[in-house]
């Protein structure tokens, strides 16, 4: 994981420690008037979630980011696909394929690729100029996605449909996918679009109960400084998000 990453693991963990150390500490301070028993155990609880919160959130987004990644890659994959001439297109996917670039498509053994990559799935009306094209070889058309239809119409005429997905996987494999693409920066989500996608209606609700979780545990805490002003950031953001928050 990238150091942001990291550290974002690292504070999630901590403050779901503080959480466990407030609750126990708490407690055991209310309910057996000893504060050094609570202060003890709050320590030992606030140890003990730490760790196994670490250990968790450490797996889930080192998952979260390997398939983000890869996702991400694979959809610049299918957008460069859609700017390509078919030249071009069979030229990237060859290395997959194997055969040769024809005017039609990709010439492979007994199958003629026949390409076409739009940025929507391909309904039946797109499958006609493949249906059409006058071949010998079985035909296989190649694109980023299809609706069911699409992939129904083209079947009826021995025409089957095969998606770029495949095509990303093998040239993955072989080491063959392009290392940068022209719009790169272009689809990578900006921080204004990660602020709204924050700042939603939604949140408002889980924002209110952790401010009010935090200032009513300020009355039971040595340090209600911090439990304040936790408290009172995470309800203003609640009261933020319900009022300039859009709803989903």
């Amino acid at each position: 994981m990238k150091r942001r990453s990291i550290l974002a693991v690292v504070f999630d963990s901590i403050f779901a420690a503080l959480c466990a150390f407030a609750i126990i500490f708490t407690a055991v301070r209310f309910y057996t008037k000893n504060p050094a028993l609570g202060l003890g155990l709050g320590i030992a609880a606030f140890v003990l979630f730490g760790a196994l919160a670490f250990v968790r959130l450490c797996s889930k987004r080192g998952r979260a980011i390997t398939f983000g990644k890869n996702q991400g890659r694979r959809q610049a994959f299918k957008t460069y696909l859609c700017s390509l001439n078919t030249k071009a297109a069979a030229a990237l996917l060859l290395p997959a394929l194997g055969g040769q670039a024809t005017q039609k498509g990709i010439e492979s053994g007994e199958v003629l690729y026949i390409l076409h990559f739009t940025p929507q799935p391909l309904s039946p009306n797109d499958m006609c100029g493949a249906i059409a094209t006058d071949t010998q070889l079985k035909k296989v058309v190649l694109c980023n996605s299809a609706t069911e239809d699409g992939v129904k119409f083209a079947n009826l005429f021995g025409v089957d449909v095969q998606f770029a997905d495949g095509m990303y996987e093998q040239l993955e494999k072989q080491n063959a996918l392009p290392e940068k693409y022209p719009f790169g920066d272009a689809i990578k989500p900006k921080f204004k679009d990660k602020l709204k996608g924050a700042m939603k209606r939604e949140n408002a609700k889980r924002l209110f109960w952790c401010g009010l979780w935090l200032t009513a545990f300020s009355y039971f805490t040595f340090f209600p400084i911090y439990y304040i002003i936790s408290g009172g950031v995470l309800l203003i953001l609640a009261a933020v998000c319900l009022v300039f928050g859009k709803r989903d």
